[in-house]
């Protein structure tokens, strides 16, 4: 029998599910989990993902360098803000880095119950699919969305990993079919379809263009997130990407 597959459009209807025994990839396309494995690919240590802004301060104190996010926008004082060419440059590699952004962090919070969270991108996306294929366990994809609203691109991922999975996995509940069909409708130019999100409009607003093309390229970190413990660390996973 193949393990289950499931779709959670926002975190707040995580609690709807049973995640002692899944393993959990939380997605946030547009930025955060892009962020988090270019950060990992360019050698930083770990990720502490948290919560509250403040909280940032408090790993600052110790040495991290740390990245906050609010609606889009930078946090004034801080190293980074939630864009993926930040998390490019030669200083992350080796630095432990603490993060806080809008929506991704928050879903990785709201999962912690979860046998394991692994981190979803479309930049990690066929090294994320050969790992799953070689797990017998149900797997629940997490949209992190807008302030716990859906949103139209990390349900298109969504359908995406299900799509890739079909044959190892079974969906069996109406948000993977329903992101399944969705994924089927941008297939053909998922960055023009993904025009039509209230997310990608307020980036755009926001003259962050190039993050937006950045996010929606595949298989640009070929790592996979994993939070262990506090932190996201680098899973050790070598089985080679099939693009």
């Amino acid at each position: 029998m193949l393990p289950k597959a499931k779709v959670c459009l926002s975190p707040m209807l995580l609690p709807t599910l049973r995640t002692e025994d899944s393993n959990v990839v939380v997605i946030d396309i547009l930025r955060a989990t892009t962020c988090m494995c270019a950060a990992l690919d360019s050698g930083a240590e770990f990720i502490v993902p948290v919560e509250q802004v403040e909280s940032c301060e408090e790993y600052r104190s110790l040495g991290y360098l740390c990245g906050a996010e609010r609606n889009g926008i930078p946090i004034p004082g801080y190293d980074f803000g939630n864009s993926p060419f930040s998390y490019n440059s030669s200083k992350i590699k080796g630095a432990k880095i603490a993060m806080t952004t809008t929506n991704g962090t928050q879903a990785i919070h709201a999962a912690k119950n979860s046998y394991q969270i692994l981190i979803g991108s479309f930049s990690n996306m066929s090294i994320l699919i050969e790992y799953l294929k070689t797990q017998q366990r149900e797997v629940i994809f997490l949209c992190s969305g807008w302030k716990n609203r859906v949103n139209l691109e990390d349900t298109v991922f969504a359908g995406a990993m299900i799509t890739a999975l079909q044959g190892h996995y079974a969906p069996i509940d109406d948000a993977a079919m329903l992101s399944l069909t969705l994924y089927k409708c941008a297939v053909a130019d998922k960055r023009f379809y993904i025009k039509n999100s209230s997310h990608y409009t307020k980036l755009i607003s926001l003259n962050l263009q190039e993050d937006v093309k950045y996010c929606l390229r595949k298989d640009t970190h070929p790592v996979i997130p994993v939070f262990d413990g506090d932190k996201l660390v680098r899973l050790p996973f070598a089985e080679p990407i099939h693009a």
